[in-house]
């Protein structure tokens, strides 16, 4: 029996890019596109009725703005993940869609395939950056002046830190065992001592806490 297709709302100004968009999604079997928008203050009423899976959608949209609508979808469809797009890669904008609930952050200029990509992983629950991406935040961050130092309670192993940075990669619990030689309840357990001590409750607050507060590695 074939599982349910990814339900699939798309907003974006640009009509030609849209509709491109929306042909290419539903040329795939486990993909199907419900509903799509012009602009934030159109999409809502649509994003309520057809409640998809994920919602891509352009940051710099014209009036209420792409951002501002990430922020309401969680009203609107609870059960929604997001998706922000943009025709430019800017770490402030990456970070603000994060800030606003978006699992994922494309560039329009992407391959096919990492577009697509991007949708099944953001759907199964993971955090998509890709590499430039993820470098270009880190950077933005970077320029910050780093907190001198974690107190007691929020002070992180160095297998810990390792965890935390595969996570911002993407990575799922298998891969992060598998990188770094341990077993999959091994990561559950860091995973749970690092919300624990940090004060977060997901893979996106924590991804979000990383880039705030420079937990990294030195390299």
């Amino acid at each position: 029996m074939l599982s349910k297709p990814i339900r699939i709302f798309v907003v974006d100004d640009h009509v030609l890019y849209r509709e491109s968009l929306v042909a290419v999604l539903d040329a795939q079997r486990d993909l199907k596109v419900v509903g799509q928008g012009n602009t934030a203050e159109e999409s809502k009423a649509r994003l309520s009725d057809s409640k998809p899976d994920v919602v891509l959608c352009e940051v710099k949209l014209p009036g209420q703005g792409g951002l501002d609508l990430l922020r309401d979808v969680p009203a609107l469809s609870p059960t929604s993940r997001m998706i922000a797009i943009s025709s430019t890669e800017t770490a402030n904008d990456v970070v603000e869609a994060m800030r606003r609930g978006a699992r994922g952050f494309l560039a329009k200029q992407c391959p096919v395939d990492l577009f697509l990509k991007c949708v099944r992983k953001v759907h199964s629950g993971e955090i998509w950056l890709n590499g430039p991406l993820t470098e270009a935040v880190l950077h933005a961050f970077g320029n910050q002046q780093a907190p001198s130092k974690l107190d007691g309670k929020t002070e992180l192993s160095r297998r810990e830190m390792e965890v935390i940075q595969l996570v911002v990669q993407g990575y799922k619990n298998r891969d992060i065992a598998q990188s770094l030689f341990i077993s999959e309840k091994t990561v559950k357990n860091h995973l749970s001592a690092i919300f624990n001590k940090l004060g977060v409750s997901d893979r996106l607050e924590l991804t979000l806490y990383a880039f705030e507060r420079r937990l990294f590695p030195p390299e």
